[in-house]
């Protein structure tokens, strides 16, 4: 990572930016919490794509019972060193939960070198086709694709934030072997974003 990091603060909401291109904002954060709370009540281990804010990782730590443990992905030192300091009113106590580890490295790398996961919950981009950082458009291709699959357990789910309509991307999804769904974010009233969901098949369950 050579650009920097920048803060800026528009109004009541903060911004950041690297190279001038936003990459994160404190517009939407109920939609990234609502995101979060996608996690299986269930789930023991979680994966967390991005930390942004906190508010996804906020969302997980809602639903997921007090023996889960939840990692976050973040490559980017100067966001977790913002969420810990300047910013930490915005993640609300989450990076304070025991439950929660801190991996500072791409997500494509944590997702290749895990196995039985419950979930994987990527908010590291607008969305599939949007990605803020070029590398991150391997996490969606077939081969990405693959290797979240073999990172879950059977009935384990992988989700995508997106901030924008890609309906394209279930088929995408489908011919990676995943059932698939599309959970609608509502924020002040109107359509925010949406989670584009995929299930691993659950090979103990067929026939049933």
């Amino acid at each position: 990572m050579t650009e920097k990091v920048v803060l800026h603060r528009r109004g009541k909401h903060v911004e950041l930016t690297i190279g001038g291109v936003p990459i994160l904002t404190s517009k939407l954060l109920g939609t990234e919490r609502d995101f979060g709370r996608l996690a299986p009540k269930d789930a023991k281990r979680v994966l967390v794509g991005g930390l942004g804010f906190g508010s996804t990782l906020g969302g997980a730590l809602e639903r997921v019972g007090d023996d889960a443990h939840v990692i976050v992905a973040e490559k980017v030192p100067r966001i977790v060193k913002l969420v810990r300091g300047e910013l930490r009113h915005l993640a609300k106590g989450a990076l304070d939960d025991p439950r929660v580890e801190i991996v500072s490295a791409d997500v494509e790398e944590v997702i290749a070198s895990e196995r039985n996961l419950d979930a994987i919950l990527l908010d590291v981009d607008n969305g599939p086709e949007w990605a803020s950082f070029r590398s991150n458009a391997r996490l969606y291709d077939e081969r990405g694709l693959a290797a979240a699959k073999r990172a879950l357990r059977d009935g384990g789910m992988w989700a995508v934030w997106s901030g924008y309509p890609v309906d394209a991307f279930v088929g995408r999804l489908r011919a990676a072997g995943f059932r698939t769904k599309v959970v609608p974010f509502v924020e002040r009233g109107k359509l925010q974003a949406r989670a584009y969901v995929g299930v691993k098949a659950d090979r103990g369950r067929r026939g049933r």
